[in-house]
């Protein structure tokens, strides 16, 4: 039997991030504290070798000392990017649409600190397996299970993107 775990709050993810099918997006270090308070939205155009897949996009507030802390993060699995009311499987090797809320904040990110943005395609032991062919999913890998090789785009026609809550008036 599979175990699975919630969220695991405020926990350093640098491990998770490390690892080499994750993409890290990270920024500069902050001159001067940014608030974001508010939705989270994310926007990803994807291509990917199978029918069904995951993606997870997570939030960190990175520490000077590198712990990165994370904040908040959504699992979406693809055949419900349309809704959960019906399942619309990926045609493999077509750039597909996936947008989703990844959950509301209300976060000071300090001067000195960083922002991360991860985005990764599996959360086993975080979320239910996903066995990638649009069949039934459960809490143990089905034998026809796939290995999905995912792409996450980010070109000039599919701009795949994080939208944050940044208030216009600067924190002094």
């Amino acid at each position: 039997m599979t175990t699975t775990v919630a969220f695991p709050g405020a926990a350093d993810a640098q491990k998770f991030e490390s690892e080499p099918e994750v993409r890290t997006f990270t920024t500069e270090v902050l001159t001067e504290p940014m608030e974001w308070t508010g939705q989270i939205q994310a926007d990803l155009w994807v291509t990917s070798s199978a029918r069904d897949t995951d993606f997870i996009v997570r939030v960190s507030d990175v520490y000077p000392d590198g712990r990165s802390i994370i904040l908040v993060d959504y699992v979406r699995r693809a055949r419900y990017r349309e809704g959960f009311e019906k399942e619309v499987p990926m045609e493999p090797g077509e750039v597909t649409n996936v947008a989703f809320d990844v959950g509301w904040i209300s976060q000071v990110f300090n001067r000195g600190h960083r922002i991360r943005v991860t985005v990764c395609s599996t959360g086993v032991l975080f979320y239910e397996p996903n066995p990638n062919t649009g069949g039934p999913f459960g809490f143990d890998m089905p034998a026809d299970a796939v290995v999905a090789e995912n792409t996450v785009e980010h070109n000039r026609t599919h701009a795949s993107r994080i939208v944050a809550p940044i208030p216009r008036i600067p924190l002094k």
